[in-house]
């Protein structure tokens, strides 16, 4: 039990939560659909922009520090090739100097040494230069370019001086080398480094081309720069657009390689081994961070798009759905209000034209059960009147039959008392009391004759449950053959089979050929003939007369003394027992014409006399 109750609670609480979101939500949001899908698509929006912002920022801290490894690679890229580059360049030099010409050769046997090491060592060797102390004085006593032998160094280059100088002095040792700032030569740049030589007193001036392709990056927007600790270019007219940032030299000339942002401007700056070199690669910010821009503007585009194309969407989804909700809606209501009429149809196949289907399906039915309770209720009220009207005619009957009774009666009980009367009386003569007796029978078969005539009213009137196929001829025949015709004639201009109970149908027109015989006359002619939906039975006598049309089939209706009243009422009723209709053509010119309708459709087929009504005949047999 307490299980069931902890269940029962647990269930209830997300209704509960749904209520009390009910009563905080404001009734534009909880009672209109298009605000609720309005509020979803803001949701919608509100999700992707935040997942598109998060991504973005990703995406830009991606790029940022890609763009900053890319300047650090290429920066360190270009110090390794200057290192390397002097490296290689101050071995050659010792390797040179090293040999032991420069001591015991001449000078031709100097420069021919120098041509052919130029030739052999590295292609960015320009010329090689001897330097002997002549006097106190330096001169370049051989070279690989004739034009500068006889002449002092820095006469040659001015750039030379500094470091020959400090070699000739004796300041640095054999193997050290000291090199020159890069200075322009021709339209390339060089740097001399200077070494003592090995053999003599005299310094090796290596002329090396600076290559300058190093600090050209195949990448469009980068800037290489060869500086000193300074932050001096080392190449004349290097200086390129970013500015030079002293906080980077510093870090440089103490080893570290770092990237610092200066305006517009990102630089790295990093060290070239072994020396106070410092190399420093820059972009700008715009060129650097370009393709975070372009995310930002894909970002933004595609927001835009997403936004865009859900507003569309919604639009288009809620026209389509709204729209045709607000109109059943409306043509609801309009059913509500009693218009079964309206139109409730669509084209449309999903699940809105569904929906539509199922309301106009749902119209239809109501207002089938509408028309049937209509068609009850007159039914009811029909049924109602013809009640009403059957206890007045019941009422009428039973006056006319306590009436028609008692004539007979009162003529009988008269006769009986005559009979007294006279056989008290022993002259009475026999045939005196002869005609009271045919009185008494008279009487006794008038009784008979309306006794008779009541059964068959409320014995035979009722409703016709089994039918067969009549030929009307052949019951036309029997009906005429069974009353006392005496001289009168009958005529069949038309005969069909018809579905009817032959008994009651031989007693309808029985009754219809007696009140022809009892209204015409013993000489009348009877004719029975078919109409578009039934038959008629017609006399050749003077008619009904107008005023008698309306009361001729009510009950004790009759102008014949020895009539009974019910003759007529009776064929009506048999008629009506069989879903007939029965009237009086009241236009026919030559006598009184009773039409049967509503007997056979006009297209329903007649199997009389055919091949096919006997074999029918004979399988019912």
């Amino acid at each position: 039990m307490t299980g069931g109750g902890d269940e029962t609670a647990a269930s209830s609480q997300p209704d509960g939560l749904l209520e009390r979101l009910h009563t905080v939500l404001p009734d534009v949001y909880t009672r209109n659909y298009v605000a609720k899908f309005a509020v979803a698509l803001a949701v919608i929006v509100v999700v992707l922009t935040a997942v598109g912002f998060g991504s973005y920022l990703q995406i830009q801290d991606r790029v940022v520090s890609d763009a900053a490894t890319d300047l650090e690679t290429s920066a360190t890229h270009r110090a390794d090739s200057i290192g390397q580059w002097r490296t290689t360049t101050e071995t050659e030099a010792i390797a040179i100097a090293a040999a032991g010409v420069y001591g015991t050769g001449t000078p031709a046997d100097i420069r021919q040494y120098l041509t052919t090491a130029a030739t052999a060592e590295s292609s960015q060797i320009r010329s090689l230069h001897y330097v002997s102390a002549v006097d106190d004085s330096q001169i370049v006593v051989a070279s690989t370019g004739t034009n500068t032998e006889g002449r002092s160094p820095w006469a040659v280059e001015p750039a030379w001086e500094s470091p020959v100088m400090a070699t000739m002095n004796g300041s640095t040792d054999t193997g050290t080398v000291i090199h020159s700032t890069a200075y322009a030569d021709g339209d390339n740049h060089s740097m001399a480094f200077v070494t003592p030589v090995s053999d003599g007193d005299g310094a090796l001036v290596l002329v090396a081309r600076v290559p300058v392709e190093q600090f050209q990056d195949g990448r469009d927007g980068f800037e290489t720069q060869l500086l000193t600790g300074d932050g001096d270019p080392l190449i004349g007219g290097q200086g390129g657009s970013a500015p030079i940032s002293q906080d980077g030299l510093r870090a440089a000339t103490a080893g570290r390689t770092t990237t610092i942002e200066t305006g517009s401007h990102v630089a790295t700056y990093t060290p070239v081994n072994g020396t106070s070199w410092v190399v420093t690669t820059s972009s700008t910010r715009e060129t650097l961070y370009g393709t975070g821009r372009l995310v930002r503007w894909g970002f933004l585009a595609v927001i835009g798009t997403a936004v865009a194309s859900l507003g569309i969407a919604g639009y288009l989804f809620g026209r389509h759905t709204v729209r045709p909700l607000r109109q059943l809606r409306n043509r609801t209501q309009a059913m509500e209000q009693g218009d079964l009429g309206v139109d409730i149809s669509t084209t449309r196949q999903d699940e809105i034209g569904r929906l539509y289907d199922a309301f106009r399906n749902m119209r239809d039915t109501l207002r089938s059960q509408i028309r049937q309770a209509q068609a009850a209720r007159e039914e009811a009220e029909r049924s109602s009147h013809e009640l009403e009207r059957q206890n007045e005619r019941l009422d009428e009957f039973a006056s006319t039959l306590s009436h028609d009774l008692r004539n007979p009666l009162t003529v009988a009980r008269g006769h009986v008392e005559l009979l007294a009367t006279r056989l008290s009386d022993p002259e009475t003569d026999a045939a005196d009391l002869q005609s009271h007796i045919e009185k008494l029978e008279d009487a006794h078969d008038r009784i008979e004759s309306i006794i008779d005539d009541v059964l068959t009213l409320t014995r035979k009137g009722a409703s016709v449950e089994e039918t067969a196929p009549v030929p009307l001829e052949a019951v036309v025949t029997d009906a005429w053959d069974n009353i006392d015709n005496k001289s009168a004639s009958i005529e069949v201009a038309g005969s069909r089979t018809i579905d009817a109970d032959r008994t009651r149908l031989l007693r309808a027109l029985e009754n219809l050929f007696r009140n022809a015989l009892d209204h015409v006359g013993p000489e009348v002619t009877v004719t029975v003939g078919l109409t578009e939906h039934g038959f008629y039975v017609a006399d050749d006598g003077p008619g009904i007369p107008s005023e008698a049309v309306d009361s001729i089939f009510e009950y004790g209706h009759t102008t014949s003394a020895d009539g009974t009243g019910l003759g007529l009422s009776i064929v009506k009723t048999i008629a009506e027992a069989h879903g007939w209709r029965l009237y009086i053509d009241t236009t026919y010119p030559d006598g009184a014409m009773f039409v049967f309708a509503d007997v056979f459709s006009e297209d329903e087929p007649d199997w009389y006399e055919t091949e096919f009504e006997w074999g029918r005949s004979e399988v019912d047999d």
